[in-house]
């Protein structure tokens, strides 16, 4: 049997080939219980990853950022631990905030930040302790632990940013430290209209720095338990389930039932890379803000690089990792104060050429968890073109958008990435969304159980092109047997097992049992009370379209249209404002 299995998992039969498997070939199927039309993967992570003429490449052709930023075109001997939903990852940075000594340093870049979240709201970790935000930084510093924050400018957040930006002033304006001490820069080096997304945190305790990378932002409605409690009804919950639900609906701000979510903490050598991007964007000589009330300087003093001896030396743990990025072209005439032209001039698409590489050498299955999922051409192009070259499966699971966002297009441009695709290759993608009201905010891709992605980065034009953001692929070089007979990823099989079991309401060691087909088919069957998910099928509305997204996810490489092409769009959608229906200002305000 173990023969067999080898022999059919060498052997690749197209899609097409396999809707009438000869008898022999059935048999042998049967004797096996593999799938004969799937392949066992490449594990070797320099054939999935970028190399260094492909990362130069997507950062314009001439930047080399080993040499400019300091950043590895990717190491191994990693740890990496996902961390599914904020209640573990607000745990974890916990205790590595408060392991903190004189002499350590935080380096924090966030999208979007509430100093008053409490990062232990049940006790769990730290009982009796004051676990908020603002509480914990500020005693850091007091412990003279360098403390550096990156916040985006966030014109509709004004209120909260500057809360945490008075805050860390003022702590560091107790004990006398200086700006490469303690310092809060509100940053708005960006694109008109664009953000920065990234979300990163470099925590040096103990004698060694760890990294997490991801999705989840420290905001009151990202804190959730993998369970999702308050999503299941009353009578469902356990006791258990009850006191976290009730911790999460006393927090405030919170209005949705749960909140899917992932980041990956980091330790060894990849460590340095997330903490070069840091310091690359610190160091910058561009004034971060000179919009009111934030009339920021560039930083006088820089701050050192990282020393290679803070992280756990290569072999910590088994797996590649490779930092990835986006960044705008900062030669944009929309773009305000050169956009970072020192850190990425020529922009920085490494994880969108990261995706696409992996979309393409996918044989078995992708799965991708997004809150948006949105038509982006190059991962659109790249998916079709692993379904023609034989790819068995597609799973998608994404978030309906919410009214706010639906009224400049977002469903349509939802179908225009998924309608063709299903109604090309029927039967081999699979477009989900939950149906028990939690919010995917997840940025997540899993590819034959050999290469992930855990970033900031949304699938649609901003994020890919356009916004400052965040990942890291992995690839874990420990190698297990997979259900379907050959050898796959640890590492990787565990993280689409741990997701696909709590989406389809079941447990994930029990996930790891079931062939690959056998687990879609779990996908595709309605019938199960405990699935958390139901097909979903994203509504085109006119007059959305092509010209509308580019107007609303608008693509920031240099290669891309700039601003006299984005005033001809949104000129043009004025002279049909009758039948658009949103707010033509809105627009303009984001062009």
């Amino acid at each position: 049997s173990a023969c067999i299995r080898q022999a059919l998992a060498d052997i690749h039969i197209p899609h097409k080939h396999m809707l009438y498997p000869k008898p022999l070939s059935a048999a042998l199927l049967l004797l096996s219980g593999a799938a004969a039309s799937l392949e066992a993967p490449d594990l070797a992570p320099a054939s999935w990853f970028l190399d260094e003429d492909e990362v130069m490449t997507a950062m314009g052709g001439t930047w080399d950022r080993t040499e400019k930023l300091k950043m590895s075109v990717w190491t191994s001997g990693n740890s990496a631990e996902p961390l599914i939903t904020g209640e573990r990852m607000f745990a974890q940075i916990l205790e590595d905030v408060l392991a903190t000594e004189q002499g350590d340093y935080i380096y924090y870049t966030a999208w979007a930040i509430q100093p008053n979240m409490t990062l232990d709201p049940r006790g769990m970790v730290a009982p009796g302790l004051n676990t908020t935000m603002t509480a914990l930084w500020t005693e850091a510093i007091q412990r003279k632990v360098t403390c550096l924050t990156l916040l985006w400018r966030n014109i509709l957040n004004t209120e909260i940013t500057r809360q945490w930006w008075d805050q860390m002033g003022a702590a560091a304006e107790a004990i006398g430290a200086g700006e490469d001490q303690a310092r809060a820069i509100v940053d708005g080096r960006t694109k008109v209209g664009g953000s920065h997304h990234q979300k990163s945190l470099v925590i040096k305790r103990m004698g060694e720095a760890v990294a997490y990378v991801g999705g989840i932002d420290v905001t009151h409605d990202r804190w959730d338990t993998p369970e999702h409690c308050c999503s299941l009804p009353k009578r469902e919950r356990s006791l258990e389930c009850m006191d976290t639900c009730k911790a999460r609906e006393t927090e405030p701000n919170n209005f949705r039932p749960g909140w899917e979510d992932v980041s990956v903490r980091l330790r060894g050598p990849a460590v340095l890379d997330v903490g070069a991007n840091f310091l690359s964007r610190w160091n910058d000589d561009e004034d971060p803000s000179s919009i009111p009330p934030y009339m920021e300087k560039a930083v006088e003093k820089k701050a050192p690089p990282m020393d290679p001896s803070d992280t756990a030396a290569s072999g910590i743990g088994t797996q590649a990792v490779q930092i990835l990025r986006t960044f705008a072209c900062s030669y944009q005439p929309i773009c305000t104060k050169g956009c970072y032209s020192e850190n990425a001039p020529d922009g920085d698409t490494t994880y969108l050429a990261a995706l696409v590489k992996a979309i393409k050498k996918a044989r078995n299955y992708i799965y991708l968890e997004d809150q948006y999922g949105l038509f982006q051409e190059d991962y659109h192009q790249a998916i079709e073109e692993a379904l023609s070259a034989g790819l068995e499966y597609v799973v998608v699971l994404i978030q309906p958008p919410d009214p706010e966002a639906d009224q400049f297009g977002y469903s349509s441009y939802q179908a225009m990435m998924w309608d063709p695709l299903k109604e090309k290759y029927p039967g081999r993608i699979f477009v989900y969304q939950r149906n028990d009201g939690t919010y995917v905010h997840s940025k997540i891709a899993v590819v034959d159980d050999a290469w992930f992605s855990i970033g900031s980065q949304n699938l649609n034009y901003r994020s890919l092109t356009s916004d400052t953001e965040l990942a890291a692929a992995i690839v874990d070089e420990e190698a297990v047997e997979g259900p379907d007979g050959f050898k796959v990823a640890k590492l990787a099989l565990e993280f689409r097992t741990k997701l696909w079991g709590a989406a389809l309401g079941v447990d994930s060691d029990d996930i790891k049992k079931y062939t690959l087909g056998e687990a879609v088919k779990l996908w595709q069957d309605d019938s199960r009370k405990e699935s958390r998910v139901t097909p979903y099928t994203p509504v085109q509305k006119p007059p959305f379209g092509r010209i509308t997204q580019r107007v609303v996810d608008g693509d920031g490489r240099c290669s891309g249209w700039i601003k006299d092409e984005e005033e001809e769009v949104v000129e043009g959608m004025e002279r049909r404002e009758g039948g658009f229906g949103g707010d033509i200002s809105e627009i303009r305000s984001i062009v």
